[in-house]
């Protein structure tokens, strides 16, 4: 399973847009007093909108990590082991890629001068 963090924007969007649509829901019911006796239009079309939105949604947690989180409960296993697999005994610290810097500088001989420096020494003194 593959967590996409760019999705989590539109989780949020959804969720925006479910309670702009459950308070639109709440108005035209709230407002609509004189009309009792039959369900508004309206307020069928909204209701409909929000079933919509809440599988729109449901989809979306499903999918960033809410069938990880269900797995998880049901069955009594970390997430973290199940999502990013077993470490090796790495304590997950970033080490700033001395790890990668020591690999690739393993051949080079320490007394040789940096790259780009004169061969013949030290530079004369300016002047």
């Amino acid at each position: 399973m593959v967590i996409n963090p760019d999705l989590d924007v539109w989780v949020w969007v959804t969720c925006g847009v479910l309670l702009a649509t459950l308070g639109a829901r709440a108005w035209v019911v709230e407002t609509g007093q004189g009309r009792l006796g039959r369900t508004p239009v309206q307020v069928k079309v909204l209701t409909g909108l929000v079933v919509l939105v809440v599988v729109a949604l449901m989809g979306l947690l499903a999918m960033q990590g809410g069938i990880l989180l269900v797995d998880s409960v049901i069955n009594g296993t970390d997430p973290s082991e199940v999502y990013y697999g077993d470490d090796g005994g790495d304590d997950g610290g970033d080490d700033g890629g001395a790890a990668h810097d020591a690999g690739a500088d393993a051949g080079a001989d320490p007394a040789a001068p940096p790259a780009g420096a004169p061969a013949g020494g030290t530079p004369p003194p300016p002047g």
